[in-house]
């Protein structure tokens, strides 16, 4: 303006507001959280040290392994949603994953959680091929044990990528290149999924069918792979379809809050599938 005062629009509308009182979303991160993230990675970093020098055999760091899935996968999206927060439009609840990508400082923040996502991921299929598919041999689906570890390595692969080439605004290599990567994101881990229940679905009398911690993790994952994931991304474009064709508008942005929570259900209902192996590696290395 005139006066020399920014216009910003907020949810109770515009305010005008000098330009001494703009300041970075960053600066609002208190210290204790850049401790807490400092501390965090190089937790993170022991414990894939403490998992190559073991070989994974050891109980403890095998379990916190997929476990730090979820942690991180929770960890990057609180983060992120609270630095692109006043960013959001008003009519938004939610914003939408790839949405908190695309400006700084949750783009950084974006890419550094989901590298180290993808490289937990790929850490965590190399441990359930060490240490799950040697009891699955007899399964009558033995001959998928290649298909679900490729295809887990696919999915971290997908997430790495989908999080260092963040959305922009525009049609570009980039945005492809990202959209590729949350595709094989979301259909490597249903395809390993697959592959990895139909394996689970005989274990004849080996340790895992005997202990009670592995049947739950094993029907986890099945509700977590088998209905789930399908009934949120569908939810969506049913209500898109819908409102296409009755030419009735969703008011207030709610469309896209639905498929913004879909999104995040999505991605959350596979950190929790990731992180039920961790019941599995305990009693296999229990049992060995």
């Amino acid at each position: 303006t005139d006066v020399g005062r920014w216009v910003v629009r907020v949810r109770s509308g515009l305010k005008a507001v000098r330009h001494e009182n703009l300041h970075p979303a960053a600066a609002e991160i208190p210290d204790a959280a850049r401790r807490g993230l400092g501390g965090a990675a190089a937790a993170t970093a022991h414990l894939l040290l403490e998992l190559a020098r073991s070989g994974g055999h050891r109980a403890l760091s095998a379990v916190m392994l997929p476990a730090c899935v979820l942690l991180w996968i929770v960890a990057t999206l609180a983060g992120c949603y609270w630095l692109h927060r006043p960013l959001i439009t008003p009519e938004a609840a939610l914003p939408g994953i790839s949405e908190m990508g695309i400006a700084p400082p949750a783009r950084g923040v974006y890419r550094s959680g989901s590298a180290t996502v993808g490289l937990l991921m790929a850490c965590t299929v190399r441990l359930y091929s060490m240490l799950l598919l040697p009891h699955l041999a007899d399964s009558n689906a033995a001959a998928r044990a290649p298909e679900s570890t490729n295809m887990g390595y696919v999915a971290a692969l997908g997430v790495a990528v989908q999080g260092v080439f963040t959305l922009e605004t525009s049609v570009s290599p980039q945005t492809s290149l990202h959209f590729a990567g949350a595709i094989a994101f979301v259909l490597g881990t249903m395809w390993h999924a697959d592959a990895s229940n139909a394996l689970f679905a005989d274990l004849g009398d080996s340790a895992l069918a005997l202990s009670p911690a592995a049947r739950i993790a094993i029907g986890l994952r099945r509700v977590c792979s088998e209905g789930l994931p399908v009934m949120l991304m569908l939810v969506p474009a049913g209500l898109e379809a819908w409102q296409w064709a009755t030419s009735n508008q969703l008011k207030g942005g709610r469309l896209q809050n639905i498929i913004s929570a879909a999104q995040w259900a999505v991605v959350l209902n596979f950190g929790v599938f990731y992180c039920t192996y961790a019941c599995d590696f305990w009693v296999a290395i229990e049992a060995s």
